[in-house]
């Protein structure tokens, strides 16, 4: 079997990274390929020997880890592997709860499990009079737990050697929800390249779809106050429904940025095929709708189509409040009233306050106010008096008309800071989709998804929903005049660079910057982002420490393999 059958088929890469994304890596050389899939070995394959060094390591925090693994009809060699993957763990203080649901001609599961208990007394196995289901299965491994944190493990997947162990150090530092990265292979986790790295929480992001998956391993005390672990009205999507239910109660969610769980992929699973389960998507989108509800947070969820597993948000508009435009730029008066008139045309919103500079405030005259617009819903201005700012490049144009809703619907949130939409060049290629912090590049900033074709999906199809990101731009951005003025506005010492300060300091402040692809505006203008973000020692001195740590919407493997 060549390297490309092992890595995954075209299909698959096709829903992963995108068309261009899949062209490009066919036409890659074997050699680079090798490369590829060596840097993805080393990123988790660990010798014997830096495994024993965990097992010596004294950690600070040692808390029992009750494993959850519900049982059902398991093929004997899945079974068999994944109790071994248990029991190679480099930290010990485990137990593994096991509810078998099994029908009575797969006894051999039962057998199986009490050969190891036999010999390992932390395997603790249950015989169910009836088969319960997912759900019903995995709330009674429930029954047999006594750790203080609980994790979840498939009963045909494997965990890596070091899973428990990174899982109790981030324990140890105070997390009480914690997940991690991923791979999904076949035959062999040593040649697979089927690598699902994710980004640090983000409560939008996740509403779009469950990026959170395997391996998430979460403090006991989350649960206290809720009937059950998985609820019935969400089987399909209960683990979803879980995740977004424990990590509105959860203080400190930590992603580990390592793949420390392996998810096997055979006919039948999850992780090969989704579709033709609509009961599953029903389920999502009623774990969705439920937490808006709990959250106070009134809206409508849906497919994204043709994507069943991606979700689209519809929140209601608590009101319709003045809009500030903010225009900057250095048109004249001659290319500004036609740009202005088809800014009106093309979106949708009202009541909008359209703010010049002083100099295009001048050159436009007063008398041109009334010319702009019959409609009384809109006014020129040179200062803003919007409840909401949205500062527009004048090279940006809208491409729908909803573009302002799309960002307004978010930006009304006590917990979003800054919202932007997707900034397209006119030959459809991206010009911006959100940004990341990187210390190895001159500005410090690094633009995600650059040139990608707009019909492209993009890695884990991040250019087809909803998420959120450090950094967006001033080429199109908007922010509450609250929020702004309690930043204390732009930082003119950042020069070039103020727009991705503010949002820094909007994150510091606690608040989730969004970026949302169902608002659109065309860029006309010159030059790319990175020249526009010239390097400024005053943002990267400000932001030296972060900068260091990194960025956790930037996962460090698909930086190194220039995925993103």
């Amino acid at each position: 079997m060549g390297l490309y059958e092992k890595c995954r088929n075209v299909g698959e890469r096709i829903q992963r990274q995108g068309i261009s994304g899949t062209l490009h890596y066919y036409r890659t050389r074997k050699k680079e390929q090798k490369k590829i899939l060596q840097k993805i070995q080393e990123s988790h394959l660990l010798s014997e020997k830096d495994l024993e060094e965990q097992r010596k390591e004294k950690l600070e925090s040692r808390p029992l880890i009750s494993i959850l693994t519900p049982l059902y009809n398991t093929s004997e060699t899945y079974l068999e592997q994944l109790l071994n993957s248990v029991q190679r763990q480099t930290y010990e203080n485990w137990e593994l709860c096991l509810a078998d649901g099994s029908d009575d001609a797969h006894s051999s599961v039962g057998e199986i499990c009490k050969r190891y208990a036999r010999t390992d007394s932390r395997i603790r196995y249950q015989k169910l009079e009836k088969n319960e289901g997912i759900v019903g299965n995995t709330n009674r491994c429930l029954e047999l737990a006594s750790g203080s944190y609980y994790g979840l493990l498939d009963h045909d997947d494997l965990l890596h050697a070091s899973a428990l162990y990174e899982v109790v150090k981030v324990i140890s530092a105070g997390a009480d929800f914690v997940y991690t990265d991923e791979m999904k292979f076949r035959d062999s986790i040593e040649d697979s390249a089927d690598i699902v790295c994710k980004n640090g929480f983000g409560k939008d992001e996740l509403r779009s779809h469950n990026y959170i998956c395997h391996f998430v391993v979460f403090k006991k005390s989350l649960l206290d106050g809720m009937d059950v672990l998985y609820r019935e009205v969400c089987e399909g999507s209960q683990d979803y429904d879980m995740v977004l239910r424990l990590t509105e109660k959860a203080e400190h969610i930590v992603h580990i940025p390592k793949i420390l769980y392996y998810w096997r992929v055979h006919p039948g699973s999850v992780s090969m095929n989704l579709s033709g389960k609509q009961y599953a998507v029903d389920a999502a989108q009623r774990a969705i709708a439920d937490q808006l509800e709990r959250c106070q947070e009134p809206g409508q969820v849906a497919c994204n189509y043709p994507y069943e597993t991606i979700y689209r948000m519809k929140y209601i508009l608590k009101e319709h409040p003045l809009v500030s435009v903010i225009l900057w730029g250095d048109k004249e008066k001659k290319e500004l009233e036609p740009y202005i008139r088809t800014l009106l045309l093309k979106t949708a919103y009202r009541p909008l306050e359209i703010v010049l500079p002083e100099k295009q405030y001048e050159q436009y005259g007063r008398d041109g106010v009334s010319a702009i617009s019959g409609d009384t819903q809109v006014a020129v201005s040179v200062r803003p008096t919007g409840e909401y700012l949205l500062y527009l490049n004048e090279n940006c144009k809208p491409v729908n008309a909803s573009w302002i809703e799309e960002l307004l619907m978010f930006a009304q949130r006590e917990d979003v800071g800054v919202v932007g939409p997707h900034i397209m060049y006119r030959n459809q290629q991206t010009y911006f989709a959100g940004a990341v912090l990187d210390r190895d590049i001159p500005s410090g900033i690094h633009v995600v998804n650059q040139n990608l074709e707009a019909k492209d999906q993009g890695y884990e199809a991040n250019m087809k929903h909803v998420r959120n990101t450090s950094i967006l731009t001033m080429q199109c951005m908007m922010v509450s005049r609250k929020l702004y003025e309690d930043l204390g506005g732009f930082d003119l010492r950042m020069g070039d660079c103020k727009d991705a300060d503010f949002c820094l300091r909007s994150r510091r402040k606690g608040k989730n910057n969004v970026w949302t692809c169902f608002s659109s505006v065309y860029y006309s203008g010159k030059g790319t982002p990175e020249t526009i973000w010239t390097m400024c020692k005053e943002f990267r001195k400000t932001w030296e420490a972060a900068l260091r740590e990194g960025d956790e919407y930037y996962p460090p493997l698909l930086k190194e393999l220039k995925w993103l």
